[in-house]
């Protein structure tokens, strides 16, 4: 059956955030449909993309994708909310799309693209504005895998390095860190796993990923391929944007050996949004979003979710930035209930504690009662009649013997 003329002009002109006139439109269409044993198209339609949240992520064989995954799983809740990760062209790409792609609500990027781009203007003044982060995902690693032969990042000057795929933040900032670092290098661009790929090929030299720990594509490589991850040194011209950090063979047993540690950079993943005004429809899906994943952060942490989340710690900030308004109430809302919480627990202890005293006060005060009765006791005539000791009943018997002697006789 087809929907009225009246209903399909309410969908096809009725104010795109109007939510409340749409769900009320949505329901009526549904029960219209029931009624008449049909299935409702268009009613489905609307109700199918009431509560999606599309949420870029990076390229695949990356660990921004399974980040981005993992959160999909833990939040969705059928037609009440559903979040639909897209593998994308990374972390500058993200930014570009959440500012001009219809239907991209949220996207992964980091601190250094988020710094570079407002700092160049390339997306228009005051970016700080226009974006908001809802969290800080992860510590990302800048990660230099290399093929057999290359024993530093000296040995790659000349050489050819692949810097992820173009729009990642790899790809932004990775040649800038070779740069700064004094090491001209020819840049080729691809996916990890293809990257490593063309080091067996012998066709580049090296692999840069600034990308959480681990990279899905490194612990399958095996030590006897001969590839290894290499040191990048902690400089005066990285304290702005990017912190040391070790790798171990936890992350990589296959390229770092028991005990060995390897020294590297480090800098941050943030997940972002455009900075909605209030009362719109897509505020309203980015708070939903937020307080659905912030309320499942412990699921997070659990098997078999991507280990960068056992480090995640919601209230970190973003220097410079702001925070989405619905994320950082869902925050001080939690701050104001630890608050009260923790002033309840207090009141409690100090009751027990007073309680405790009281207790005490009391056994003490039948303690001196006792005392001052059995001292009372000791007073009677009849108690003092009651010798105290042996050595007391035989000078009692002495005196008594003695008085007898002297008496006078009758």
């Amino acid at each position: 059956m087809r929907v009225s003329l009246a209903l399909a002009l309410i969908l096809a002109f009725g104010p795109l955030s109007a939510a409340p006139v749409r769900a009320q439109t949505v329901q009526k269409l549904l029960l219209a449909q029931a009624d008449k044993g049909t299935f409702a198209r268009e009613a489905e339609r609307q109700k199918v993309n009431e509560n999606v949240v599309m949420l870029l992520a990076g390229g695949l064989g990356q660990s921004d994708i399974q980040l981005a995954q993992d959160i999909a799983l833990i939040v969705e809740d059928g037609d009440r909310l559903r979040v639909l990760p897209v593998a994308s062209g990374g972390a500058v790409t993200n930014v570009r799309d959440i500012l001009l792609l219809r239907g991209a609500d949220l996207g992964v990027s980091t601190v250094p693209v988020l710094n570079d781009l407002k700092a160049s203007g390339e997306f228009g003044p005051q970016l700080e504005r226009q974006i908001a982060y809802v969290a800080v995902l992860s510590v990302d690693a800048f990660h230099v895998l290399a093929r057999p032969g290359i024993a530093s990042l000296q040995d790659l000057k000349g050489k050819t390095v692949g810097f992820s795929t173009k729009g990642s933040s790899t790809h932004r900032l990775g040649p800038v860190v070779f740069k700064q670092l004094g090491i001209a290098v020819k840049e080729a661009h691809m996916p990890q796993a293809d990257a490593i790929e063309a080091m067996r090929r012998g066709e580049i030299d090296a692999s840069v990923c600034s990308c959480a720990l681990p990279v899905p594509a490194f612990p399958a490589i095996s030590p006897e391929s001969g590839f290894r991850l290499l040191e990048v040194p902690y400089t005066p011209a990285f304290e702005q944007d990017y912190v040391p950090i070790t790798l171990t063979s936890t992350s990589y047993p296959g390229l770092i050996a028991p005990g060995q540690r390897i020294q590297t950079i480090a800098t941050s993943t943030v997940l972002v949004t455009f900075n909605w005004g209030r009362g719109t429809d897509r505020y309203r899906k980015i708070e939903t979003f937020v307080n659905a994943f912030f309320a499942n952060i412990g699921k997070l942490r659990q098997p078999p979710r991507h280990p960068a989340w056992r480090e995640f710690n919601i209230a970190a900030s973003v220097r410079g930035w702001q925070r989405f308004p619905a994320a950082q109430e869902w925050l001080d809302r939690q701050a104001a209930e630890a608050a009260l919480m923790a002033e309840a627990t207090l009141k409690a202890e100090a009751t027990l504690k007073a309680e405790a005293a009281l207790k005490a006060e009391v056994a003490l005060k039948a303690k001196a009662a006792e005392s001052s009765a059995n001292a009372t006791q000791a007073g009677t005539p009849s108690a003092k009649a009651a010798p105290a000791s042996e050595v007391e009943h035989e000078r009692l018997f002495k005196e008594f013997m003695e008085w007898s002697r002297t008496r006078p006789k009758r």
